[in-house]
């Protein structure tokens, strides 16, 4: 365009007149946009990332006056959750504990007794109520919250905990390679598949555990060959105290149903995914993605 036109008045006044009325009005609102969005969006990470048994301060309670109410309604909402919380789990953890002491003087009195039905029978019950209790305790225990993400050998983990299964003749197996790195809670994951192959060899014949890498994840799966569990009832067995005896066999009725529960909650904890798919022939595959990331948002 010749110097004449770009200088000349008419252009002058348009250009005034664009950033007046347009421009500037653009700006304004995408500022406010931002204003308004970006608590959101830090308040939203914060939900997605939150940790109840952790004390500090989840939300920050700054920017406009709306913002720092919402955000310390919310702290409030979190800290009588966690106290809700801790007073349950105290309360589950006394009954459990006191339940001991008694149990143990049953189990004094009938082993004096002499043999018969009566005797094998008041010490099995004995047994089996001691074995709630500890599933109690374990549920309960909130060292899967609490242990700190690490980079660790995800493939000496299974290994382990699959030796120590065969090691006293359970018929289960690693499949996968000798050493993977990745992050994870060790403690909770070594847990989590210990919980898996125990309902597996309780149910099934053999039990493989299969270890491989993927590009966002690292993948293991647990598989059975036992009768499986029916698909209208795989979103509930994650649930605590679910159980659904007809689905895998008369051994479901011992137990309170909380091995699945603390697995899905050291997943969750990993910031993973597990599902749970049909076995072929026949039996049940556990499948859980860890990411491999260590900025993953952990819940």
């Amino acid at each position: 365009m010749p110097d004449s036109l770009l200088t000349s008045g008419l252009v002058r006044t348009l250009f005034y007149r664009f950033m007046g009325f347009v421009a500037l009005p653009l700006l304004i609102w995408l500022f406010a946009v931002w204003a308004v969005t970006d608590p959101l969006k830090r308040i939203s990470a914060a939900v997605g990332s939150a940790e109840i048994e952790n004390s500090d301060q989840l939300f920050i309670e700054r920017g406009s006056v709306e913002m720092v109410g919402l955000a310390s309604a919310l702290n409030r909402m979190r800290t009588r959750i966690r106290t809700m919380i801790e007073t349950r789990t105290r309360m589950l953890r006394s009954v459990s504990h006191d339940l001991r002491t008694p149990l143990t003087r049953l189990r004094l009195r009938a082993e004096r007794m002499d043999d018969g039905p009566t005797r094998t029978a008041i010490l099995s019950d004995v047994q089996h109520i001691e074995v709630l209790i500890d599933e109690t305790l374990t549920y309960l225990r909130n060292d899967v919250s609490t242990e700190k993400l690490q980079r660790a050998d995800i493939a000496s983990i299974l290994q382990t905990v699959c030796a120590e299964f065969s090691d006293v003749g359970f018929p289960v197996s690693y499949s996968g390679p000798d050493r993977l790195l990745g992050w994870c809670k060790p403690n909770a994951l070594a847990r989590a598949i210990a919980n898996l192959c125990d309902n597996g060899v309780k149910f099934a014949g053999n039990v493989t555990v299969a270890l491989t890498e993927t590009d966002t994840a690292a993948r293991i799966t647990v598989g059975d060959d036992g009768p499986g569990i029916p698909m209208t009832v795989r979103a509930r067995v994650f649930e605590p105290f679910f159980k659904q005896d007809a689905s895998r066999g008369a051994a479901s009725k011992h137990g309170f149903g909380l091995g699945l529960s603390i697995v899905a909650d050291i997943v969750q904890g990993h910031g993973g995914r597990i599902e749970l798919q049909d076995n072929q022939p026949n039996g049940l595959v556990v499948t859980i993605d860890l990411p491999n990331a260590a900025g993953v948002q952990l819940s």
